[in-house]
């Protein structure tokens, strides 16, 4: 049973994440051969001053 968890800024819309989630499912449903019931999809919403890139928090980023 597949587990997928997507880490991201929040800021996505809920249709948004139901494609996505859709779109994930048919890849393993595809790749796989399994049922859409196998598949598990978490996300994890980061705010921007709890991950970085380069160096700096990406709320950091923001304000130069």
């Amino acid at each position: 049973m597949p587990i997928v968890t997507i880490q991201q800024s929040p800021g996505r819309t809920k249709e948004q994440r139901q494609l996505l989630i859709r779109r994930i499912t048919e890849a393993f449903e595809e790749a796989y051969g399994l049922g859409p019931e196998a598949v598990t999809v978490f996300f994890q919403n980061f705010d921007d001053s709890h991950w970085g890139k380069g160096g700096l928090l990406h709320d950091d980023r923001r304000k130069t």
